[in-house]
């Protein structure tokens, strides 16, 4: 019989010690899920702290908003601005109605002179001995052809602008009648060159440039990785009083390589509570963050060339695909800077309409053809 007793007392104290392994167990995992569960009870009560500071704010602010008074004062004063502003737009539309007709007046008295002058001057020619320039328009025509190939290939303003003064001079030393349509459809291409916007490539570049030179990667260590690392649970975890008398009796009835304690050591090494709403480039380890630095340049750098090349449509597509790597990757203070920086250069028209300056020229060439004409039947009969 003592025997018998004896085994099964040490059945029981087996079974004991079994129960109370199972019993340390669930409790184990219970203090870890209170302790994480705590964690992120705290980061909550922040964030609830936080929105009811800003809630208190925005109440403060809503009666000034609120106030009737101060809206009806708002809505006079934008009442006054609208009646002043549209007088002053109405002085100023029939200011500029006064000069242009003044200047259409002057225009016409001058285009009056030049014919009268015109006349006085193509008397006195007609008495002069005939020279090369009375001869050929082959020069003005060439002129003429140089200034809209020079505006139409490369949009050079002054080179076009030189080349139709040039012109209008040698028709003003022929001094013919005829040619005042000419030089009159000169005038007025002239003033369309003048009236057209080039692109300005240097200064676009000067800004691609500015925008790469701001651009950097942003720093590994930031203030948003410094909250995660904050939300990433330790050992020492804190602890109430129960949980730590919980870990004093645990304490003495283990030893350091006992089953619990590297059951423990494994789950506390696991558990992990991570903030998912910050951006995506504070997840990144430096060598990410240095390919996405390397991706951006190497995108500005070819948006650089097209805007050399003028590929209006390939330049607007390469600024949307920037602004979709910053808008994913960077936070949103420097997006925000970045993506008005892009809208600036993506408002640009790499490739405007040029205005028609060949007006000129075919009213010389429908003038030479007619004279041309006229003098055929006089040569044949010469020759009869």
């Amino acid at each position: 019989m003592d025997d018998e007793q004896l085994k099964l007392l040490k059945k029981l104290n087996m079974r004991m010690r079994f129960t109370q392994f199972i019993a340390w167990m669930a409790l184990f995992f219970t203090a870890v899920g209170i302790a994480a569960g705590y964690k992120n009870w705290l980061r909550i009560h922040d964030k609830a702290k936080t929105n009811i500071v800003e809630i208190k704010q925005i109440k403060q602010q809503l009666p000034e908003f609120s106030s009737k008074t101060k809206v009806a004062a708002l809505e006079k004063n934008l009442n006054v601005n609208v009646i002043d502003s549209t007088k002053h737009l109405d002085r100023a539309m029939a200011e500029l109605r006064t000069i242009q007709d003044s200047t259409q007046h002057i225009a016409e008295a001058v285009y009056t002179q030049v014919e009268a002058l015109t006349k006085q001057q193509q008397a006195t020619v007609k008495i002069q001995t005939p020279s090369v320039k009375d001869w050929s328009l082959g020069e003005v025509h060439f002129l003429l052809q140089t200034a809209v190939q020079r505006f139409d290939l490369k949009q050079d303003k002054q080179g076009a602008i030189a080349a139709f003064k040039l012109a209008d001079t040698l028709l003003v030393e022929r001094g013919s009648l005829a040619l005042l349509p000419v030089r009159k459809q000169i005038s007025q291409d002239i003033a369309a060159i003048n009236q057209y916007a080039a692109v300005d490539v240097s200064a676009l570049s000067q800004q691609i440039n500015s925008l790469l030179t701001q651009l950097k990667p942003v720093p590994v260590n930031t203030e948003a990785d410094a909250k995660t690392v904050e939300l990433l649970p330790t050992k020492n975890l804190d602890k109430t009083e129960d949980n730590k008398q919980l870990l004093t009796v645990e304490t003495k009835e283990t030893t350091q390589d006992s089953l619990v304690n590297r059951v423990k050591k494994t789950i506390n090494d696991a558990v992990v509570i991570r903030k998912y709403n910050q951006p995506i480039l504070t997840e990144m380890d430096i060598e990410a963050k240095e390919r996405i630095y390397q991706l951006l340049s190497l995108r500005l750098e070819t948006l650089r060339m097209m805007l050399l090349q003028s590929d209006d449509t390939n330049y607007h597509q390469q600024i949307e695909r920037i602004k979709t790597l910053i808008l994913n990757y960077y936070p949103e203070e420097q997006n925000n800077t970045y993506q008005k920086r892009l809208d600036q250069l993506n408002n640009i028209n790499l490739l405007p309409n040029l205005p028609d300056i060949s007006r000129s020229l075919k009213l010389l060439e429908e003038h030479m053809a007619t004279t041309n004409t006229v003098k055929q039947p006089i040569t044949t009969g010469e020759q009869h």
